[in-house]
């Protein structure tokens, strides 16, 4: 039999199997570990198609799924199929990241769910938050999920925003507080994160909350100072309190869009605060660069401008990547 690879040797230390498949692995295998599809796409009503399975995959994989949100019989034996097709099909059998919004419940029929986010602000009560996303947890991890898109840090600084209801409300020391419960709960204790808990996701990485005139996506005004003394210190509150993974904002500040910011995804974020997680871009986002924001002329420069930021996957598909 031929002896198995370092990378898939459990015994092995984590970095020295990361640094085995990484030698291993193509360009082409690399963008697609970079990369998303939704699950639900591989459906037949409740079944997978087998043929879509192998036509989305082929034998390269994927990095992250989106969950099926459908019920939990739906969304177990989905991600077990699929999971199941990366491992035994693909050519280094590499499982992929299950990532689900879970704000406020695990966003599927039949999960828990609870008050909205500014409800959940309302009770001033850290250690409630952090028992709520433990539970939350529990739910999403038992039908395959492993990464939660959740908490919102964004900051309520205009009431004519439309998602207002996503956050803790306009306090950054409130939010700070309610953050990190959140974060503590859905995480476990660490270091590792156990078949209980879940990677935590904090969005949206930063000042996406305060957009002009009220309009989702459109530009935050601010200086320096208002990025550092009040955007910024619940998603450093975050990060100290161990959250893996961040996502930056849709919008753009000082006229630079968050998913194109090196100041904000490399400076502030790994050489400041020493985030050793991943960034994980918002749904279409890096799109946006080139389709909104216009500071790419093509998908190609638009994933190019992400990537020498300090984005790391592109979701919910690879436009730019």
């Amino acid at each position: 039999m031929p002896a198995t690879p370092p990378y898939r040797d459990s015994s092995q230390p984590v970095e020295a199997r990361a640094q085995d498949l990484l030698q291993r692995m193509t360009l082409e295998e690399k963008v697609r570990q970079m990369s998303q599809r939704d699950s639900a796409a591989f459906l037949f009503g409740d079944e997978v198609d087998p043929f879509q399975v192998r036509e989305g995959f082929g034998e390269m994989g994927i990095g992250t799924l989106q969950d099926p949100r459908r019920d939990p019989r739906t969304n177990a034996k989905t991600v077990n199929a699929l999971q199941r097709y990366l491992v035994e099909e693909t050519r280094l059998g590499v499982p992929a990241l299950v990532i689900s919004e879970c704000l406020h419940g695990h966003m599927s029929d039949g999960a828990t769910i609870f008050p909205q986010a500014i409800g959940l602000a309302g009770t001033w009560n850290p250690r409630l938050i952090g028992a709520m996303a433990a539970a939350i947890a529990r739910e999403a991890r038992a039908v395959g999920v492993a990464q939660a898109l959740a908490p919102d840090l964004d900051l309520a600084r205009d009431p004519r925003w439309g998602r207002v209801e996503e956050t803790y409300g306009e306090d950054p020391y409130l939010t700070s507080l309610l953050g990190v419960a959140y974060v503590k709960g859905m995480q476990g204790d660490g270091p590792g994160i156990d078949r209980e808990h879940l990677v935590c996701t904090v969005k949206h990485y930063a000042a996406h909350g305060s957009p002009e005139a009220g309009v989702n996506l459109a530009p935050v005004a601010g200086s320096l100072r208002d990025l550092f003394t009040t955007y910024l210190p619940p998603f450093r509150a975050a990060i100290e309190a161990g959250a893996l993974s961040v996502m930056p904002a849709y919008s753009e500040y000082m006229d630079v869009p968050a998913s194109q910011s090196y100041l904000l995804l490399t400076r502030v974020l790994r050489e400041a605060w020493g985030f050793k997680g991943y960034t994980y871009s918002d749904y279409g986002a890096i799109n946006m660069l080139h389709t909104m924001h216009r500071t790419a002329a093509t998908p190609a420069e638009a994933g190019r401008l992400a990537l020498e930021a300090g984005m790391d996957l592109e979701a919910p598909d690879d436009y730019g990547f």
